[in-house]
């Protein structure tokens, strides 16, 4: 299963919640439905794809939904639970997620017979995201319309996991044209809609090649795995597949030291998508 959260055209609605930070026990009753509490713990989580460190079990788990909402496969679904815990100085969720298939290749450089030549492959990698309101109405709704500014943490099973990471990024919303690069949609109400998603300051941890000129045999790596820095290496993140399950954990400061975004305090709440 493929879960391309930022296609705009392809798309998975995952969840709306608020992001709660609590320092009491992780006991969720029926009025916190739609929220995700976070809980402090003593040692942080090891980022490792596992879900069996003690501070996961002091959280209680957020049980959703993810429906597909535009076609193909509209209305298909698949299970997914999150929990999500603080330290003094980070926060860490912890996000499950049912597929059947385990999925770590990106837009391959496909080999051609008939053209001897490369070209892109439709092989899609596993992706999760979570974004959080920045600046203006969050809709957690790319189509809505409203200009806004949304905070993204986006993992990526093959270009960023590997080095243990997840791309930490925006998403720009324009209701008119923007300055610099941006891609024109068509929003809900029938009106143009400009979505920017720069990356970032520092180095990515991807980067695009060039296809081969020569035949290297038939699937060869689009993308290039590189070490993240400055803000752009923000967020930490490593998921592992097994039987079924994605587990992924990912981590941030509570005050990054290289952004200017809005910091998370005991009993802040935040609303994510």
């Amino acid at each position: 299963m493929h879960f391309p959260t930022y296609s705009v055209g392809k798309y998975w609605l995952v969840f709306a919640p608020v992001l709660t930070l609590l320092a009491a026990s992780g006991a969720q009753g029926a009025d916190d439905a739609g929220t995700l509490r976070a809980v402090r713990v003593g040692e942080p989580a090891e980022l490792d794809g596992k879900a069996d460190d003690r501070a996961w079990a002091l959280a209680r788990p957020l049980k959703l939904v993810a429906k597909r909402v535009l076609p193909p496969n509209l209305d298909a679904s698949t299970d997914v639970e999150l929990r999500a815990v603080y330290t003094a100085t980070h926060l860490y969720i912890l996000a499950r997620w049912r597929d059947a298939t385990q999925d770590v290749s990106h837009k391959s450089w496909m080999w051609s017979s008939s053209k001897s030549a490369y070209e892109e492959g439709k092989d899609r990698e596993d992706m999760f995201a979570v974004a959080y309101q920045h600046t203006g109405e969050f809709t957690a709704d790319m189509l809505s319309g409203h200009d806004a500014v949304w905070d993204v943490w986006h993992w990526k099973s093959f270009r960023t996991n590997p080095q243990g990471y997840a791309m930490d990024k925006t998403h720009r919303y324009y209701s008119s044209l923007p300055q610099g690069k941006a891609t024109e949609h068509k929003a809900r109400n029938g009106a143009k809609v400009w979505i920017a998603r720069p990356e970032d300051q520092g180095d990515s941890a991807e980067r695009a090649g060039p296809a081969p000129s020569e035949r290297q045999g038939d699937q060869v790596p689009q993308y290039v795995r590189t070490v993240p820095s400055a803000s752009a290496a923000d967020v930490r993140a490593k998921g592992a597949w097994a039987d079924g399950w994605w587990t992924l954990e990912l981590g941030r400061k509570l005050e990054p030291a290289t952004k200017t975004i809005q910091h998370w305090t005991r009993q802040s709440a935040t609303a994510w998508a």
